[in-house]
């Protein structure tokens, strides 16, 4: 056996070890769309439903609630920088490892409980490490068996034209291996039949899983019973084409309890189109910012939705359903209470519970085990 450090040098790399860190605690929490597709089509001058609607719509809230939704599922991931590796002597990049979590709960009656739970733990490299010193790498820590939480190993690629900085490629390449593990849970939802008109999918954030895209139909007919919630959202967002054009988060300050946004048409690379709009879910005199209580809604669009735009009243149903999850809340236990909705919020916190300890983690790499 032997440390990590000494494993890549076998390899002819040096790895530098001397500053572990959890990049979480470095990096802003971006929005939740901010991993769309930069090259996202936004069509906001138009409205992506069929029944006409102007800058926003009451509903007519039910004395009775209902929700459409049974099934909500979140991802999470932690990333530590472990070292600084040096390769060839000429290029030098971080090594990152990451615990990878995606979960799903179920409601019945008025209980919550798990349905699912993926967990995974992760090494990158960066993709400028030689081939088959990486792939030495990889078998070796594939055998290992004293590593206290077990990993897998994969390269990320760092870009100067995307990235900003190493590190970022790495979170993205761990937020990439995230949504791997919530398509591989709605893929056995679907194939299992348990989603439906009447019990639908909340996914926490965007339904954007570029990488996980393989282009076919069957890939969309994934989420024909899904629905992505964003808790937050870039404000900024140009609802016109102008360089002068006013932001979306001017704009759903107007927003009144139980309204919403017209549905807005959005296309992204892979060709998906989808429909998204902004809904207040709590009343503004009960949350502290003008944007809390207001979350944004997403849906792809399937089929006929794609040209003709989404039937109205499914959009209005998918809202009230919203709004009835409103409460219970988590106030007091996350401050992004007014945005978060509690189902959600409980299969985030099954998530968390199984990510190890960060000393514990980090510690790992530090010893004779490899």
């Amino acid at each position: 056996m032997s440390t990590l450090q000494k494993l890549f040098e076998k390899e002819g790399a040096m790895l530098f070890q001397n500053e572990s860190m959890a990049l979480d605690h470095y990096y802003l929490e971006p929005y939740q769309d901010a991993n769309d597709d930069d090259a996202d089509i936004y069509d906001m001058a138009s409205v992506f439903e069929k029944s006409p609607v102007k800058t926003k719509k009451r509903l007519e809230i039910p004395d009775v609630p209902f929700s459409l939704f049974h099934y909500f599922m979140d991802g999470s991931r932690r990333t530590y920088k472990i070292g600084d590796l040096v390769i060839a002597g000429k290029k030098i990049y971080p090594v990152i490892a990451a615990q990878v979590r995606a979960g799903c709960v179920q409601r019945n009656s008025t209980k919550v409980s798990k349905q699912t739970l993926l967990s995974q733990n992760y090494l990158l490299i960066s993709s400028s490490f030689n081939d088959v010193n990486f792939d030495q790498i990889k078998a070796r820590i594939r055998r290992c068996t004293k590593l206290m939480y077990p990993l897998m190993v994969e390269k990320y690629t760092f870009n100067k034209m995307k990235d900003s900085a190493p590190n970022n490629a790495a979170i993205a390449k761990a937020n990439s291996l995230m949504h791997k593990l919530e398509i591989d849970i709605l893929t056995e939802m679907v194939t299992a039949g348990v989603l439906d008109t009447n019990k639908m999918l909340i996914v926490d954030g965007p339904l954007q899983f570029l990488a996980e895209d393989n282009g076919k139909d069957d890939f969309a007919d994934l989420f024909y019973n899904v629905i992505g919630v964003s808790k937050s959202f870039d404000p900024n967002l140009s609802i016109s084409d102008k360089r002068s054009g006013a932001h979306i988060g001017a704009q759903i300050l107007n927003l009144n309890y139980g309204e919403r946004t017209p549905v807005f048409k959005k296309k992204n690379s892979r060709g998906r189109v989808f429909g998204f709009w902004y809904l207040r879910i709590r009343k503004p005199q009960n949350v502290k910012n003008p944007l809390d209580g207001i979350i944004k809604v997403e849906k792809m669009a399937i089929r006929e939705d794609i040209e003709n735009g989404f039937d109205t009243d499914v959009i209005d149903n998918i809202s009230l359903s919203l709004i009835a999850e409103r409460i219970p809340t988590c106030h007091g236990k996350d401050n992004r209470w007014p945005n978060h909705l509690y189902p959600v919020y409980l299969a985030e916190t099954m998530i968390k519970s199984t990510f190890a300890s960060e000393v514990a983690f980090i510690s790992q790499f530090q010893r004779d085990v490899f």
